[in-house]
């Protein structure tokens, strides 16, 4: 990076005013300064320089210079800073930007830009944080009693570690509803309420977070939404394969309705059309076990054991059915013998 710099003045200059200033090298240290990337500590040099100082004027003639390597120096640790970031190298895009803060003239670009990270490494951070919050509290809670065990005893250990379980407790307490709330005003609501849950759990005589009850309450009405939409889709489902049977008439239609509502028995949403599907089948059933009797009557048995066997799924229980196949079965079967030579 090229900075303007001033040649070294003549002994003869420096001497005539190093009785007299403060700083007689001033030159030298924005020299420095400028090696060190400190443009902030060069320009305020320049700034202090008496105007009667004998590098006043070159110091002047520098300060462009300096006010433009700062702005360069800054875009690059921002650029540098942001590229750190996107690999998650979280500590070391912080520490540039601290350590380098303070060395340009104008720090509103890094100061915007760490403002910028903190949310997003707070994200990464925060899952993991709370996944270890909550295995300490699982711990803690499936070790509830120990406190109690510990108070049995009279030696120092035994009440010591009572002390450290409290305190353990206390910051854990802290921490979750910390992450909880964090992860409430983040609308991020499983994880608000598990986080917020366990520190309920670990306080249960204090009051719970107010926002543990506020995700509660919006997860049950993201369920029920859930819920209604899963149940709206059934329902348009169940409704489409009753309408392919009223249009095609044919059994296996019938049967796919039947075996889809019966996947869904305990969803009451579906229960009218579970009745009404239920009346169908006991109607086609009536009418096959007819056409098959009629068909038998006039000595059509294998056609009527054809009818009976296609609606035995219906109600495969069905005792009078299974009787009737039995029957026919018996007269095939004779007749088959008969006309065997």
């Amino acid at each position: 990076m090229n900075v303007y710099k001033a040649s070294s003045l003549t002994l003869a200059t420096v001497l005539a005013g190093c009785t007299t200033f403060a700083n007689p090298h001033p030159e030298n240290d924005v020299s420095a300064a400028l090696e060190q990337h400190d443009y902030a500590k060069a320009a305020q040099i320049i700034e202090q320089t008496d105007p009667k100082h004998p590098q006043y004027a070159i110091l002047q003639e520098q300060y462009a210079g300096v006010r433009l390597a700062s702005q360069e120096y800054r875009l690059h640790v921002v650029q540098q800073a942001e590229e750190l970031a996107r690999k998650q190298q979280w500590d070391a895009a912080f520490t540039l930007l601290e350590t380098n803060r303070d060395k340009v003239l104008d720090s509103s670009a890094i100061d915007e830009l760490r403002n910028t990270l903190v949310p997003m490494e707070a994200r990464q951070l925060n899952p993991l944080l709370a996944e270890r919050r909550q295995a300490q509290a699982q711990a803690l809670l499936s070790n509830k009693d120990l406190a109690l065990h510990l108070a049995d005893f009279h030696a120092l250990a035994a009440k010591q570690e009572r002390q450290a379980l409290a305190k353990e407790r206390e910051l854990l307490i802290a921490d979750l509803t910390t992450l909880g709330n964090y992860f409430a005003d983040q609308e991020q609501w499983v994880q608000a309420r598990n986080l917020l849950r366990y520190a309920h759990q670990l306080a249960p005589e204090a009051e719970p977070a107010p926002k543990l009850a506020q995700a509660q309450q919006v997860l049950n009405n993201e369920q029920r939404r859930a819920r209604a939409k899963r149940n709206r889709a059934l329902q348009a489902e169940a409704e489409q394969l009753m309408t392919r049977y009223r249009r095609n008439g044919q059994l296996q239609s019938l049967l796919s309705a039947r075996a889809f509502l019966n996947q869904q028995k305990n969803n009451p949403a579906l229960a009218s059309h579970r009745k009404r599907l239920e009346q169908w089948c006991r109607r086609r059933f009536a009418e096959e076990i007819n056409t098959g009797e009629a068909l038998y009557a006039h000595g059509q048995y294998r056609e009527a054991y054809r009818i009976w066997k296609q609606i035995a799924p219906l109600y495969p229980d069905n005792e009078e059915l299974n009787k009737k196949l039995e029957r026919s079965e018996r007269v095939l079967n004779n007749l088959r013998d008969l006309e065997q030579p």
